[in-house]
């Protein structure tokens, strides 16, 4: 593993070892602050509103084979496994994070839940035509344009005919005072404010281009505020055909 995928995994190992709670979801103070029931529970209200989204939508997805793209500590993984899913793969470039997800698993939901390390571009561990739900979240807008794009061609490859990829892109810095750091300050300073995470975005029509031409569909392009008040973020419905 070299280039950019190799920098990503070497940010999130070290946020996996140091504070893996608080690097996937920085809502709580940064040491540990975060604890793991309420940690969990976040994961399963999102699961939650994604599926009640995808219900008002008209696209409810089969309850069969769910993968977490970037899983980390595994929050959305459990969280798709307890809203009923009968298999549910965390898939993560960090063996760190994947360490910590492991750890925090309710024993209840480890039959259903499988944590795979993947170091490549692609997601060749994962079949073709397997899955019924992709889900990720806080994760392709850390991830450069030529990784995140390769990644969104995979989740229609692997996505059955019918089955469903949701996951949330920022636009671009948000207008007005909101977004004024993100576009003034050069990006090492905005990295280092962020621990290391860096920021990247795409507009919606380059995300709905780069699914038309791996074979998908957008259905729905929501309003999404994972990324933070300086961002502005959409969360996307797509289908495979």
């Amino acid at each position: 593993m070299d280039g950019p995928l190799a920098d990503v995994a070497r940010r999130w190992t070290a946020l996996g070892a140091s504070d893996p709670m608080w690097a996937a979801l920085t809502d709580s103070g940064r040491g540990g602050q975060w604890d793991a029931g309420e940690f969990l529970r976040t994961g399963r209200a999102e699961i939650d509103a994604v599926l009640d989204l995808l219900r008002r939508r008209g696209c409810t997805p089969v309850l069969g084979t769910a993968l977490d793209f970037g899983c980390g500590p595994g929050r959305l993984t459990a969280g798709l496994a307890a809203a009923g899913f009968e298999r549910v793969i965390g898939v993560d470039v960090s063996p760190t994070m994947l360490e910590k997800a492991r750890e925090v698993l309710p024993t209840e939901l480890a039959d259903r839940c499988e944590f795979v390390l993947n170091t490549a571009t692609d997601l060749s561990v994962v079949p073709t035509d397997s899955v019924d739900l992709v889900y990720t979240c806080r994760v392709l807008q850390h991830m450069p344009p030529t990784l995140f794009r390769g990644y969104l061609r995979e989740f229609m490859r692997i996505v059955r005919p019918g089955g469903l990829a949701v996951f949330q892109v920022p636009a671009g810095p948000a207008p007005g005072l909101a977004g004024a750091p993100v576009r003034l300050l050069p990006a090492p300073v905005l990295t280092r404010l962020r621990e290391g995470m860096q920021m990247h975005s795409a507009s919606p029509a380059e995300v709905s281009r780069l699914i038309a031409d791996a074979g998908g569909v957008t259905v729905a392009i929501e309003e999404d505020r994972s990324a933070g008040p300086r961002w502005s973020s959409h969360l996307y419905v797509t289908q495979a055909r």
